[in-house]
């Protein structure tokens, strides 16, 4: 028996599930199993409102076949980490339930050898690495912005790609913002918890990395759209090549916020248009599209909505990642927990797997929990509770989807 997205048959497991799923009433079953326990269980307080959930829906169900739908998705969830991560951070990973990470890489330290070295490492706790982000070779304002030492920077990150070829990975992010990310005054979201804001009237700051950018002209000039397009046909008409050769595929993130200039630059990835005329530059299968969701739904008339990315690019098989955060409302908004914005998330979910997305979903751009407490020793880098919440969250959602669609 064949499924209805990738024409693949169907499992023992997944057959049973079937069955079960089509004796229960599947919306009593989410409401009182779904959502609020998977993601809490995340965070370690699932046993604690276990004895008030009914278990009935799921008695004829092996754990084993749920595992394994989980598993076989292809809307695979995981975490950006640190390619210095210690062993906490990598157990942490793995505790938290993924199988695979994206490293945030220091462009100094990047090689095919760094590269495999850290593939062992996390392989050692049962994780894949997917992807690689070069943090040095995103939003460089030397490539963005053809600045003195550009070419250089474009020959590494070629080398970048050569050596994620090398080491057998096969994705990598890319932004390409001359003046970085910009943000107001720190804000609150539930239970006033610290998040990014961004008014467009208010005192606002640019930052990538450690630099930081200020109007009202970040680079003392206005730029122009037409230029700021040739740097970036230069800079991709090179690296796509290379790309293409090592079986690396390249996500560009939207520029955040999504406004058509900032302190006289351009920002090109800040609509539809915007993102049709990049891919067209490309020309390549290995350049496509990394939509953050909270960074897209806080845009005004960008061209299409975030399930209007999803659907054209998705089925256009050119949607590689994506970030999984929220905002409150467009244009002057404040970043929230991933359950906390209005953006449904579980929509998200099912119009990727209306696509048949075969990619990442990562979180991204959370606000900060309180650091656990209980006797741990205070706030612990290898413990981030946001993440956490947001990664059982995004996983619960996915694994419902998952589960609906051998209904």
């Amino acid at each position: 028996m064949n499924d209805q997205y990738g024409g693949q048959p169907y499992s023992q497991n997944q057959l049973l599930l079937k069955i079960h799923f089509m004796n229960e009433n599947r919306r009593d079953f989410i409401k009182k199993t779904g959502v609020s326990l998977a993601a809490m269980s995340v965070i370690g307080i699932g046993s604690a409102v276990a004895a008030t959930a009914d278990p009935e829906p799921r008695k004829n169900v092996s754990g084993d076949a749920l595992q394994e739908l989980a598993n076989s998705s292809k809307i695979r969830i995981v975490i950006q980490a640190p390619a210095e991560a210690s062993q906490q951070q990598i157990s942490f990973c793995k505790q938290a339930g993924v199988n695979s990470v994206v490293l945030l890489a220091d462009g100094a330290k990047s090689s095919a050898d760094y590269y495999k070295e850290k593939k062992r490492l996390f392989a050692g706790s049962g994780l894949d690495i997917y992807g690689v982000t070069n943090l040095s070779l995103i939003n460089n304002e030397k490539i963005v912005l053809n600045l003195p030492g550009r070419d250089a920077e474009i020959e590494l990150y070629k080398q970048h790609l050569r050596d994620l070829g090398k080491a057998g990975i096969g994705y990598t992010t890319y932004a390409h913002s001359g003046n970085g990310v910009w943000s107001s005054a720190d804000g609150t979201a539930r239970a006033d918890a610290v998040a990014r804001t961004y008014d467009p009237n208010g005192k606002n700051t640019g930052q990538w990395g450690d630099k930081k950018y200020t109007g009202p002209l970040s680079h003392g000039r206005q730029y122009t759209t037409l230029e700021m397009w040739a740097n970036f046909e230069h800079f991709i008409r090179a690296v796509a090549p290379v790309a293409e050769e090592n079986n690396v595929r390249i996500g560009i993130l939207p520029d955040n916020p999504p406004v058509a200039k900032l302190a006289g630059v351009p920002r090109l990835f800040s609509s539809f248009e915007g993102y049709q005329h990049g891919l067209m530059l490309a020309k390549s299968p290995n350049v496509g599209v990394c939509l953050s969701i909270g960074t897209w739904a806080s845009g005004d008339k960008l061209g299409k909505d975030v399930f209007g990315m999803i659907d054209y690019y998705g089925r256009h098989k050119k949607l590689f990642s994506v970030a999984a955060s929220n905002v409150d409302k467009p244009v002057n908004f404040t970043e929230t927990f991933i359950d906390g914005g209005y953006v449904d998330i579980y929509k998200v979910m099912k119009a990727l797997k209306s696509v048949n997305f075969d990619g990442i979903v990562f979180p991204d751009h959370m606000p900060k929990m309180i650091a656990e407490a209980s006797g741990r020793g205070g706030p612990n880098p290898a413990y981030d509770p946001s993440l956490a919440w947001t990664v059982g969250y995004t996983k619960c959602l996915r694994d419902r989807v998952e589960e609906e669609a051998v209904i």
